[in-house]
């Protein structure tokens, strides 16, 4: 039995026609879209399976649960409809997606092979902006599909973000400007679609005060619906590991119990809702298993070096005081609120990066009718705070250098 490995050269067809584990979050899939509002958001940290989701949705909704590759799947045996339809898949990461005029290039570049793979014969006009383009792409498509609208998937939509804090983007408010076109054109465009679906790592603003860009998207991340649809519980871990547990408990001389619970304390310990759910890095675990099998060391394997290039200049510019983070903070609704590119809340991105998660929530009494929910913090895990003391160490260095400058 293999360890699927999700990247842009494999999807959930790889996955189930492989000789592969694969954790049936089809379920879970199915209930958020029971529920779902037009524009929802759904953010996980780094390694959490978010573009294997996308795929899987994806695939559902083009294929039906009829297909043979989900026959079998949790989905199939569910009383609920879930229609064919036409589905669009975008990914944001693309590398051309560096300044206004890139992400326009990208758009029409998708728009127009996209039109010409499905033979739709509709001419977009290449001198079109980004925001009309969009509007005429959406039309066309929603056509023909079989239910008149679409479902519009985006995968790494915060990507141009994260390149601006990594200062990689010149004209970033041009950029920005230009996606948000991009989310107006879809807002406005509301009639044609039936599921517009966002994932990335961080919650950005999608509209300002001076664009209207996507004024409404429903928060998903800490929903119950979206409780376990990214990430391992420890029963998914119990279900699937189950060989793997004991054969690395026997080597420890541990019961599965006991190592489970160091397990946790090393890859898991996330909670997205009120409910006291643990949920684990798939990344690392899958990881663990297959890379450390026999071996008593725990250890990271999250790639922490893809921060290297901001945070650590992040932390020792807003983190005044960011010895602070490290312990355990009341932090009211900062999991969930939107990030400033211009004001950066550091325990906002770090907390929606991976590195804080909940420890307890409290629901406390403000007035007769009026109650509020008030959230404890805590490092997220021993693979995480191993990260954050390496990231902390060069903002500490960058902080003494300033000092040395300024002296």
């Amino acid at each position: 039995m293999n360890f699927f490995e999700n990247t842009s050269h494999q999807s959930f067809s790889d996955l189930i026609l492989g000789e592969n584990i694969y954790i049936d979050k089809t379920s879970q899939i199915a209930n958020l879209y029971k529920k779902h509002n037009k524009f929802e958001i759904l953010i996980r940290p780094w390694g959490f399976g978010k573009t294997l989701l996308l795929d899987t949705i994806k695939f559902i909704f083009t294929n039906g649960v009829e297909h043979s590759f989900i026959r079998n799947l949790n989905i199939a045996t569910m009383d609920m409809e879930i229609p064919k339809q036409t589905v669009l898949k975008l990914d944001f990461s693309d590398r051309k997606i560096q300044s206004a005029e890139g992400f326009r290039s990208f758009i029409y570049s998708y728009y127009k092979s996209y039109l010409f793979e499905q033979n739709i014969q509709v001419k977009l006009n290449s001198e079109l902006n980004t925001y009309w383009l969009t509007m005429h792409f959406i039309r066309a498509v929603a056509r023909t599909s079989p239910t008149g609208q679409i479902v519009f998937l985006i995968d790494n939509y915060d990507q141009p973000f994260l390149r601006f804090l990594e200062d990689r983007v010149v004209n970033f408010p041009a950029l920005y400007n230009e996606m948000l076109d991009f989310y107006h054109a879809l807002y406005d465009q509301v009639e044609y679609i039936d599921w517009l679906l966002l994932c990335g790592e961080t919650k950005f603003a999608l509209s300002t005060e001076k664009h209207e860009g996507l004024p409404y998207i429903s928060d998903v991340s800490y929903s119950d619906q979206g409780t376990c649809i990214c990430g391992f519980s420890q029963g998914d871990i119990r279900k699937y590991y189950d060989d793997f547990l004991q054969d690395e408990a026997d080597a420890n001389e541990e019961t599965v119990n006991i190592f489970l619970g160091k397990i946790t304390d090393w890859y898991g310990r996330y909670r997205f809702t009120p409910h006291n759910i643990p949920v684990t890095r798939p990344y690392s675990i899958k990881s663990y298993f297959s890379q450390n099998a026999g071996s008593t060391a725990l250890r990271s394997f999250y790639p922490v070096e893809r921060f290297y290039s901001f945070l650590p200049k992040l932390i020792a510019k807003y983190g005044r005081n960011h010895e602070r983070l490290l312990a355990p903070n009341d932090c009211g609704y900062t999991f969930s609120d939107n990030l400033d590119p211009y004001n950066i809340n550091m325990f906002s991105l770090l907390s929606q990066l991976g590195f804080y998660s909940f420890s307890s929530i409290t629901l406390s009494k403000v007035s007769s009718c009026f109650q509020r929910y008030r959230y404890q913090s805590n490092m997220v895990n021993n693979e995480m705070n191993e990260c954050y003391q390496k990231i902390l160490a060069m903002a500490e260095k960058l902080r003494n250098r300033g000092k040395q400058t300024a002296s």
